[in-house]
């Protein structure tokens, strides 16, 4: 009798976990319209261990690495962008970091998450809020960690709400 051998497929590796988490929602928003809604992915949904904030700047930045990844194998015409939600408060701050330590110390609660835009709808762009709206230099916050971004700040108020909400874009 001979005997069967079973062809197993090797487990994913962490790494081809994340990139599917990834794909998915970036196939799936494409699809059903919610890049016109601004679905976002938090870097959590990911992988449950990057919801512990001491990972979030690191996690966030390899999020945006596989998006692009993504983004560019499937020649997907859309701009990839890495938020980072800032504390807000009912008056503008502006920019009051200037480190890496002084940026994570303005983090809210809220992980951070990847986004998806259609050329020339980017927020920075079509917002009409000039005086909150900024480009900074990403070597002052991200130089050690990844190359070949643009860095956005955004401060705004929302209609309806007492608050300016805060947020860094990193766009890849």
């Amino acid at each position: 009798m001979a005997r069967e051998e079973r062809l197993e497929r090797p487990e994913m590796t962490t790494r081809e976990k994340q990139q599917r988490v990834i794909e998915d929602w970036m196939n799936t928003i494409v699809r059903d319209g919610g890049i016109d809604r601004y679905d976002d992915l938090h870097i959590d949904r990911i992988d449950s261990l990057w919801a512990h904030r001491e990972h979030w700047l690191e996690s966030g930045l390899k999020a945006l690495y596989l998006a692009r990844s993504a983004r560019d194998e499937r020649k997907l015409a859309v701009t990839v962008a890495l938020a980072f939600s800032l504390k807000s408060g009912e008056e503008a701050v502006g920019v009051n970091f200037s480190t890496p330590d002084e940026f994570l110390a303005q983090l809210d609660w809220s992980p951070p998450s990847l986004y998806l835009f259609r050329p020339s709808h980017e927020p920075w762009i079509i917002s009409a809020c000039e005086e909150g709206r900024r480009q900074l230099d990403p070597d002052i916050l991200f130089a050690t960690i990844i190359k070949a971004v643009t860095c956005y700040y955004m401060e705004y108020r929302q209609p309806e709400s007492p608050e300016y909400s805060r947020s860094v874009f990193l766009v890849g």
